[in-house]
Parts: structure tokens; C-alpha cells; sequence
């Protein structure tokens, strides 16, 4: 087994600390959070004010008046936690929450991912999107994991338990109300308390402290409440400030994607659309409204960095009505599917799949209706064939008249003329560039008496001295006088 501990050491004052992105002139002020009136967390600013944890509010704020002090939100803990629990499911459906972290076991991921530094720099990276600051430590124990990962200064070694042994007794979550006594008996380190007795420790400090350490060095077992997604996805994300513009709101989007890709991970499923809300501030004229921005997706997915592409690009033609003090995400279209195998060769999927985002793309930057693509159209003339309609949304009368109406079943040249051109005759041959050669034909077309744009064609595919095939027709009804009589009307690649 391979465990890999989160440990969020300053985990209240980020709550406050990831708000403020929208102003730097806010994050350059002195803060602290403070729990039960006593100073807990601080900012760079107010360390530099000499602003210690451990100080009453008072004695801080003597020694910086600008300091602004802000109290402890357990729950909006709990929920951030479950943020990175969130994000932490990409990679393992064995999460579990500890204290101000989180631990996984990613021992079945390390193929998937390309091994545990894989992991665990995604992994890092994701949780300082979500506006959090963490230490990461892997061990073979989950408690072992975890005591590393609150030193991080300490010296890495390729021994685990010489590593754990040089531990300070600090890190151990029972040694807490016996610090004094085991400072006093000079038991400083985790290698020096496994030196005493065992009989002794459990005496003296209690049969908890000695369960901890045995778990640390793999000699005891435990048990882990997993971490479960919830059943329905609700992401909702407070502004700390007025936003004006529709792309200041990408930093913020992100959080809520990162989150709904780790619940789509964890439930194995993929998402064919998002729909992002932007809650405005109430006033006079207008009581509080929102704002939808949907994102439709041409092929399912759970990728964070697609979904977060396709934000920006609508997000960047976006002109907000009133300022935004909130946003909220909501899935659309949830259907189950596994993960895809890796693959050595381009297969049709994949190919598929690039295409499909590119048009996603080019639709959001350039609007819906902007990318079409041609459809099959019940007509037998050529140029009435098919008809341009936007991507992924072909029209039920045209469906139906296809199927009222299928096509020639003959072959089709891949490039098809605006217009006709008239080719000159030699001997009562078509000429272009050189005499042609008529290989298949006649394939007579009558079709257009409906609409008075009569067709009466027999098409033919001839091919000229240079081997080039052409997709020819003679008129059938006319005067003798009236011109050319032979037209070239398509070329085949």
C-alpha cells in the first residue's frame, strides 16, 4: 500500500486568504484568524508586524492598529475540506479525511498516472487552484503518511522508519497532553519514545499514545471512514467583492470545476453540458437575479481543463448586466462511463473525440450558429443535396426528408462546383485541357419540376490525358443553338 498525506496547516486563514484574489490591496493588509479570542493563523503582513499565534487580540492589535482580525468558521473548514476531497477523487476512490488534511491511498493509481510524483504534483497543483496551501508526504501507513506530512521541513530519508524515528513527539496526535512530561524526561523524538518500555507508556501516558505509534510503523492495523460524494453535485462559491467583468469570474469558475470533474471522477460518470450561475446583488430597480452561461458539449466529458477552456472563451464574450456577488454550478445531462483505456495508436474514438472539442471550441468563441457542417437533404440534384445547419443539431424536417427521400447510392465526387462550367466540344467530345474519356455513364437525373428549377442531366465521370477524373453531364432538353451542351460539374480527389 502507498499513502499519500495532505496535511493543510493553515487551513482557516486560506478560507479568508483565497476571497481576496480580486484585490491586491486587501491582501497586502495584516490579518490573522483568531479562535476563542486568541490569535491562531497570520498573514505574511502581520508576522511582519511581529504578530505571533498564541497572542489575545488585544495585545495583537496594539502592535498593528491596521490589523484586521477575523474568527474561526469551523463549517466553512469542513467545506473546504470536502473541496479537496473533491479534487482528490480524480486519482483514488480511497479518500479519506483527517483533522485540517486528508489522506489517500493511491497504490492502484501509480500505473494510471505514471507513478507517485505524478500524483502527487497534480495533486498539489489542484488543491492551489482551490486557493489552498498544503504538505504532502507518501509512506506505506496511513498514519506514518500523515505524521510526515506535518514536517516538512524534516530531512527526507530512504528509510521510512528512520525517517519517522527522527520525527519530534510533537506530530503525535495523543502525545499532545504530555508534551511537558516527555520534554522533562528527555524524550524528544519518536525514536527516542519507542526506546522506553511499553508496559511503562501505557502505565503512564495511556494505551492511545502507544496504539498511534504502532499504526505509524505498520505493527497495528487500522480502519478508515472512506470519503462518499455526495448524490447530487450543488457547488455554490461567495464572492468577496463586486464583479464587474465576465472574465474576472474564470479564477472563481475554477474552484466549481475542479470539484464537479472530482464528483463525476468518483461516480464514474462524464457530463454532456454545465450550466453556470451568476447570482447578481439585489437593488432598487431589480431584485436579486442570475444569469445563466451554459456550456454544451458536443462529446460527454469529465476533463477539468477542457470544461475550464470552454469557460474562458465564453466567459470572454461576455457582457455582465449588473455585478456578480456569487456564483453556482450545476451539471447537465449526467450519464455513466468508465475511464478510458490508455492507447498506443490513434483509434476512431479518439480521433472522434479531438474533433468534437475542437468544434466545441470554435462554437464558443464564435457562437453557436457560427460552425456549421452539411447535412443530407432529400433531393437528387447535386447542388440541392445537402444543407449547411450548426453543428450537432441537424433539424427533424430535414431528418425526415432524408428518409422520405435517400439519396443515389452512385458515386459522388468530393468537390462540387458553384456553378457548372461549360466545357467546349471537339467532335462532338467534351474538352478540358485535353479530350475526355467517358468511363461510367449515363446516370440521368430528372428532379426540380416542383420548385422551377428543373434538372434534366446524364451525368458521367470521364478522365482527361493527365489521369484527372471529372464529374461531367450533357443536357437533355434544348435548342440546338443554344450553346455548350456539356458541363463540368465536379472533380474527384
Amino acid at each position: 500500500m502507498l499513502w499519500i498525506a495532505l496535511h493543510l496547516p493553515q487551513l482557516p486563514l486560506d478560507i479568508v486568504l483565497r476571497c481576496r484574489y480580486a484585490s491586491e490591496q486587501l491582501a497586502q493588509l495584516p490579518l490573522a484568524v483568531s479562535d476563542h479570542k486568541r490569535i491562531g493563523w497570520c498573514n505574511t503582513a502581520a508576522l511582519d508586524a511581529g504578530i505571533r499565534a498564541g497572542m489575545s487580540e488585544g495585545n495583537a492589535r496594539a502592535l498593528n492598529a491596521q490589523l484586521e482580525i477575523v474568527p474561526r468558521t469551523p463549517p466553512e473548514e469542513i467545506r473546504a475540506l470536502h473541496e479537496a476531497a473533491l479534487w482528490s477523487l480524480h486519482f483514488t476512490p480511497h479518500v479519506t479525511l483527517r483533522g485540517c488534511g486528508l489522506l489517500a491511498e493511491v497504490a492502484a493509481s501509480l500505473r494510471l498516472f505514471n507513478g507517485a510524483d505524478n500524483i502527487a504534483h497534480r495533486l498539489l497543483q489542484g488543491i492551489r487552484q482551490l486557493g489552498l496551501h498544503g504538505n504532502l508526504a507518501m509512506a506505506s501507513t496511513a498514519t506514518a503518511a500523515w505524521l510526515l506530512a506535518q514536517c516538512p521541513s524534516q530531512k527526507t530519508f530512504h528509510d521510512e522508519q528512520h525517517a519517522l524515528d527522527c520525527l519530534p513527539v510533537h506530530v503525535l496526535t495523543h502525545a499532545q497532553p504530555w508534551l511537558d512530561t516527555l520534554h522533562g524526561i528527555g524524550c524528544h523524538t519518536l525514536g527516542q519514545l519507542r526506546q522506553l518500555p511499553r508496559a511503562g507508556i501505557t502505565r503512564r501516558f495511556g494505551k492511545l499514545l502507544l496504539t498511534e505509534i504502532d499504526r505509524a510503523y505498520g505493527k497495528e492495523t487500522e480502519a478508515h471512514a472512506w470519503f462518499e460524494a455526495p448524490t447530487i453535485f450543488q457547488a455554490r462559491l461567495e464572492l468577496i467583492s463586486r464583479v464587474e467583468h465576465a472574465e474576472s469570474l474564470l479564477f472563481a469558475a475554477r474552484r466549481l470545476v475542479l470539484q464537479l470533474t472530482g464528483w463525476l471522477a468518483a461516480r464514474h460518470a462524464v457530463v454532456s453540458g454545465i450550466t453556470l450561475w451568476m447570482h447578481h446583488e439585489s437593488s432598487r430597480r431589480r431584485d436579486h437575479q442570475r444569469t445563466p452561461l451554459t456550456i454544451v458539449l458536443g462529446m460527454a466529458s469529465r476533463d477539468p481543463e477542457h470544461l475550464t477552456l470552454l469557460l474562458r472563451e465564453r466567459l470572454a464574450r461576455l457582457t455582465l448586466h449588473a455585478p456578480v456577488i456569487e456564483l453556482s454550478l450545476h451539471a447537465d445531462q449526467i450519464a455513466q462511463q468508465a475511464a478510458p483505456n490508455t492507447e498506443l495508436f490513434a483509434t476512431s474514438a479518439s480521433q472522434a473525440e479531438s474533433s468534437s472539442r475542437l468544434i466545441e471550441r470554435l462554437q464558443n468563441r464564435l457562437g453557436k450558429d457560427a460552425v456549421k457542417q452539411l447535412a443530407p437533404w432529400g433531393d437528387h440534384r447535386p447542388e440541392y443535396s445537402n444543407v449547411a445547419s450548426s453543428v450537432f443539431n441537424v433539424s427533424p424536417q430535414q431528418q425526415n426528408r432524408s428518409r422520405r427521400q435517400p439519396l443515389s447510392a452512385a458515386t459522388r465526387p468530393s468537390w462540387l462546383l458553384s456553378q457548372p462550367l461549360p466545357l467546349r466540344t471537339r467532335q462532338h467530345k467534351p474538352v478540358y485541357h485535353s479530350p475526355l474519356l467517358l468511363l461510367t455513364g449515363p446516370e440521368r437525373i430528372e428532379a426540380g419540376w416542383w420548385d422551377d428549377a428543373l434538372a434534366t442531366r446524364d451525368y458521367f465521370i470521364a478522365e482527361n490525358e493527365q489521369h484527372l477524373l471529372l464529374w461531367i453531364f450533357r443536357t437533355r432538353i434544348g435548342k440546338e443553338d443554344d450553346g455548350p451542351r456539356w458541363f463540368l460539374h465536379g472533380l474527384f480527389g
